[in-house]
């Protein structure tokens, strides 16, 4: 099957993101923009996930559940996996490593908590675009030993890529790195390149995306798909 798919997607809970993404409305979007697999990918926590679960299965789109990190070098970090519960327990232990600094709605947003029906359950407390303490190398042990896939994000990127924040790609494990739109495939080296939106609004999520021709949507036959397209 020919999935086309955008694996970085933010809800309203990272501050930085619209509230009008809430995960029933990404999914709606995300039909119209053409796509039939997605991933929610917030900043440093995976709250956002259960409710983005039901309505993934109540609509039929396909789906991986993840999170965007932010590592101690201040690098940002796509983490994905096709097991809630081993998202969700990722994400509190990102979550629970964050400083304990409260967010600032007035100042950065709010980080709202929101399930299946748009219904308002919380707010996370700590802000979330803090760095955890943890290195890129330990988050992709931590990712690895919870089956999840782990790819640098937008490293074209000026800001919080790992090539701006390091001064270069390092020599690690990576299961792809991620390009933004029209970023220099020349950057990733040898590594397999993904490409998604990293969409913030409604209005440019899947603007871009990857392409994966597999049998069904899981870490396994993505992984698989990428080795393959980084030996060819």
């Amino acid at each position: 099957m020919l999935y086309r798919a955008d694996f970085h997607i933010h809800s309203c809970l990272s501050p930085c993101a619209s509230l009008e993404m809430s995960p029933a409305s990404i999914v709606a979007q995300a039909k119209v923009s053409g796509l039939n697999a997605i991933a929610l990918s917030d900043h440093n926590c995976a709250f956002n996930l259960p409710g983005f679960a039901k309505i993934c299965e109540q609509q039929g789109m396909a789906c991986l559940y993840g999170m965007e990190v932010t590592s101690s070098e201040e690098a940002h970090l796509l983490c994905l996996f096709d097991k809630l519960e081993n998202a969700m327990e990722m994400g509190a232990r990102v979550y629970d490593s964050l400083p304990d600094v409260p967010n600032q709605p007035d100042r950065f947003g709010d980080q709202p908590i929101i399930d299946e029906n748009e219904e308002i359950l919380g707010f996370a407390e700590k802000f979330l675009i803090s760095a955890t303490p943890y290195g890129i190398s330990a988050l992709l042990e931590m990712v690895h030993d919870l089956d999840g896939l782990f790819i640098p994000a937008h490293i074209d990127r000026q800001v919080y890529g790992i090539i701006s924040q390091l001064g270069f790609l390092p020599d690690e494990e990576f299961d792809a790195v991620e390009l933004t739109a029209y970023g220099d495939p020349a950057l990733a080296l040898d590594y397999s390149i993904v490409r998604n939106s990293d969409s913030h609004c409604l209005s440019t999520l899947g603007d871009a995306c990857t392409e994966f021709d597999i049998d069904a949507l899981t870490v396994g036959n993505i992984r698989s798909s990428l080795l393959k397209s980084r030996a060819d």
